[in-house]
């Protein structure tokens, strides 16, 4: 019996992506930490890449599979930038950190989309501020880490199965 099976593997990375956002309800709704709009975009892509997972677990054919691996590594690539574009505005010296601006709810109101987006891609004022942290490390470098490893674990699944081909 094979102990790395591209499916079991597959729903490691399922599970792991869905204690992540989780957590990050959890921290939310629970410890009141209102989400920066780097955040947001890092949630946005843990949930794609929970969507594209459990679509996997139902996909037959395995060039659909490849096809699904891919688009997982491209939003944790994507889920990659924006945390290390956090992390690179939380290790800004205070006076060159962008303006806050308000939350995203009032933005959307109020902000012509353009800026909107801006704020959502590259951050704003809020997306500096390190409100908690475990180990030293921020909560950015954790979903960077956690980006990574969905990256390398995509990876591998996408070589085992290329070689069942």
């Amino acid at each position: 019996m094979n102990l790395i099976n591209p499916k079991r593997l597959q729903y490691i990375l399922v599970l792991i992506s869905l204690l992540v956002f989780g957590a990050s309800l959890y921290f939310q709704y629970i410890k009141g930490m209102e989400p920066c709009p780097l955040c947001i975009m890092q949630r946005i892509c843990v949930l794609i890449i929970v969507c594209i997972g459990i679509a996997m677990m139902f996909a037959k054919a395995i060039l659909q599979l490849q096809k699904m691996q891919l688009l997982q590594i491209v939003f944790a690539g994507a889920g990659l930038f924006f945390a290390g574009r956090q992390l690179w505005l939380q290790s800004l010296p205070a006076d060159q950190v962008p303006a806050c601006l308000p939350g995203l709810d009032v933005m959307v109101k109020y902000f012509p989309l353009k800026d909107v987006m801006h704020a959502l891609f590259w951050g704003s004022g809020d997306c500096a501020e390190v409100n908690w942290q475990w180990l030293g490390l921020s909560m950015p470098a954790w979903s960077a880490l956690y980006f990574l490893f969905i990256i390398i674990g995509s990876m591998i699944i996408y070589y085992l199965n290329e070689k069942s081909l």
